[in-house]
């Protein structure tokens, strides 16, 4: 009984380590800082349960004690998973943006984790010393007592990792799980004590999964004022939700925290939405600034080539459009990567591409886009990357030198590379993430330029390979009829910043990329800047 009691608490240790974040992720999201609160805060609990756990021993019926850790430890458990919503939506104040989000996600994570996580990690840490204690005797001292104990433990950390991500998350859900999680251990914690203490964890367990039955608040967490849920998932990779504002008919596919951000926008009558994707529609613009033909000859073979084009970090496919109306009518082949099936899943039941658009892409799903890359022509007209490992980070292997050298490697000479990149920072900062960027595109690359994003946080870098951009003024003069405003006004001088303008930096690379500091540096700016009278 004592390695049964030993492999659960294990278990439930690594299930509450990696379900938390995702239990925390439709409140305050899974940044890097959010993910390593959470382990930090794990690991200190683990570290002052085994010490605590240590003295109890030496005292009393230290198995009997274990079985009252075992049941707090659900009872905490159990807790964590009904009331986390609430206290959740209490840390956060009312009317927050994404841009101002930061500070307010990380101090209310690490509140709501301390509260509801670390407490429940503290008390089955208390098992180890206590069951090597109970055990020691039939085993012929500490020595063989503790392996054995530290074996179960670990085997049950070992499910709990496997668990937790593939079969907790994506088949049984992440409030669901923890409920489980938390019925288990008061029916072990009970029959490790008596019968009677038995029978009362069986009611308060069956109590515990009636409770899966009442709605789960992380659905509304964070909703947009006006807009309504559509439908809600949880994958290995984060938290999604689709909602619709019924007003307009546009649709967002959220991911993690929400509030007036998202991953992908559609609506069913418009192409473009005022936002960045708008902005590459000007991608097949510049890759064919100063290629009024693309065969010898010219003529009818210049105008029937298909372009051809890749879209790291797919999503739902809205760049899609933008990308069709700078094209203006020529036939074009690409192909868009996305890491998450999940996102296209619910892209194609609930933000649907137009028939036209669907025969212009072939999506691949559930890969890597370095990895996929190398599997691309090497005479691409371009590339664009709108790839986010969360909501406001970008992946840190795409976004250094060498991964930047590998995509110009996949485009013709005159080819250009499109980044959606969403920073405060200024481009004459020479730490802050544009210009770092910059110098990280611009060895592979003979010019580069910077196009604010209007009404917004980002940027759009554009890229060329072996040929120098256009003018702005021809630039304009090139750009096709139909294209938003959005997109004229990112155009003019004032909005644009070149490559040669950022300040000299230090490039990401493969071995040293800060992106995640320069992210954490942007936040506490912001948190000093609010709390500024």
């Amino acid at each position: 009984m004592e390695l049964l009691a030993a492999f659960l608490a294990g278990f439930a240790v690594l299930v509450v380590e990696i379900l938390g974040v995702h239990l925390l992720a439709p409140w305050f999201g899974t940044s890097s800082l959010v993910w390593s609160q959470q382990i930090g805060l794990v690991l200190a609990a683990i570290a002052l349960g085994g010490w605590i756990g240590g003295r109890l021993a030496r005292a009393g019926d230290p198995l009997r004690r274990a079985a009252r850790a075992l049941v707090l430890g659900g009872l905490w458990i159990g807790a964590a998973g009904l009331l986390l919503g609430p206290f959740a939506a209490r840390l956060l104040p009312s009317g927050l943006t994404l841009d101002d989000a930061a500070p307010a996600f990380l101090s209310g994570s690490f509140t709501a984790a301390l509260v509801f996580f670390a407490p429940p990690v503290l008390l089955l840490s208390l098992l180890h010393p206590l069951l090597v204690q109970a055990r020691a005797p039939r085993r012929g001292g500490a020595g063989p007592a503790a392996g054995e104990v530290a074996a179960a433990g670990t085997a049950g950390s070992l499910l709990g990792v496997v668990a937790a991500t593939f079969l907790a998350v994506p088949l049984v859900g992440v409030r669901e799980s923890l409920l489980g999680v938390a019925a288990v251990l008061l029916l072990a914690g009970g029959l490790l004590l008596s019968r009677a203490a038995a029978a009362r964890s069986a009611v308060a367990a069956c109590a515990l999964l009636l409770a899966m039955l009442v709605p789960d608040p992380a659905r509304r967490a964070n909703l947009p004022p006006g807009a309504e849920v559509l439908a809600v998932r949880d994958s290995p990779y984060q938290h999604l939700r689709v909602i619709e504002f019924p007003l307009t008919g546009e649709r967002w596919l959220q991911m993690n925290e929400g509030l007036d951000s998202f991953q992908s926008w559609w609506h069913p009558e418009a192409t473009f939405g005022g936002l960045y994707y708008d902005l590459f529609a000007l991608a097949p613009v510049y890759a064919r600034a100063d290629r009024p033909t693309d065969a010898p000859g010219g003529g009818v073979a210049a105008l029937t080539r298909r372009e051809r084009f890749w879209v790291l970090g797919f999503g739902a496919g809205s760049a899609l459009g933008p990308i069709r109306a700078g094209l203006a009518g020529r036939p074009a082949a690409g192909v868009g990567v996305e890491l998450d099936p999940a996102v296209l899943e619910l892209g194609s039941e609930w933000l649907p591409l137009a028939e036209e658009l669907r025969g212009a892409v072939r999506v691949v799903g559930g890969q890597d886009a370095r990895a996929a890359l190398r599997a691309a022509p090497d005479d691409l007209d371009f590339v664009v990357l709108d790839a986010y490992t969360r909501q406001f980070e970008l992946p840190l292997h795409l976004a250094t030198r060498e991964f930047f050298a590998e995509i110009a490697s996949h485009l013709r000479p005159g080819g250009v590379l499109a980044i959606n990149v969403g920073t405060q920072a200024a481009p004459n900062d020479p730490g802050g993430l544009l210009a770092r960027l910059g110098a990280s595109v611009a060895p592979s690359f003979a010019a580069l330029r910077l196009h604010r994003v209007p009404r917004s946080r980002n940027w759009v870098l554009f890229a060329r390979k072996a040929a120098p951009l256009p003018s702005l003024e021809r630039l304009a003069e090139l750009l096709p009829p139909g294209l938003p405003l959005e997109v004229g006004a990112a155009v003019l001088p004032g909005q644009t910043v070149a490559g040669e303008a950022l300040p000299p930096a230090r490039p990401f690379t493969d071995d040293r990329n800060p992106v995640t500091l320069l992210q954490a540096r942007e936040w506490w700016a912001a948190a000093r800047a609010d709390a500024v009278p």
